[in-house]
């Protein structure tokens, strides 16, 4: 297999540590405005333990934010973790709930596209979108 050239790749391929950790924490911002503004569950336990998603200056702030755990989704099923609307859910993960009561996971239209859930992976492979 040949190796790709520098410009066969995408841009965040070839990204300088510096530059994934910059793209990294404007996402991390983003999420957790996002999840702080529509989920109340979330901002409830943001303002428990006296955080704000505003108050987020670099990748390692995460550690002092919540975390959504199993028990987050069983005690608010089927959707009341969801941080959009349902009309925008495209797509349900569901638990059968053997083990206790089920959780539902949803992702919104835009963010899976056909083959997305491999796309990470196809680089690896020599895989390029054509």
């Amino acid at each position: 297999m040949k190796t790709p050239s520098p410009e066969e790749l995408e841009p965040i391929e070839t990204a300088s540590h510096d530059e994934l950790r910059a793209l990294q924490l404007q996402r991390l911002k983003w999420s957790l405005h996002h999840a702080y503004d529509n989920v109340a569950h979330y901002r409830r336990s943001c303002d428990a333990m006296g955080v704000h998603p505003a108050q987020v200056r670099e990748l390692e702030d995460l550690s002092r934010f919540p975390f959504t755990t199993k028990q987050d989704l069983r005690e608010h099923y089927p959707f009341g973790l969801f941080a959009v609307p349902r009309e925008r859910i495209t797509r349900l993960h569901a638990s059968s709930g053997t083990t206790g009561k089920p959780t539902v996971v949803g992702t919104p239209r835009g963010i899976l596209t056909p083959g997305s859930t491999c796309c990470p992976v196809h680089p690896c492979g020599g895989w390029q979108a054509r």
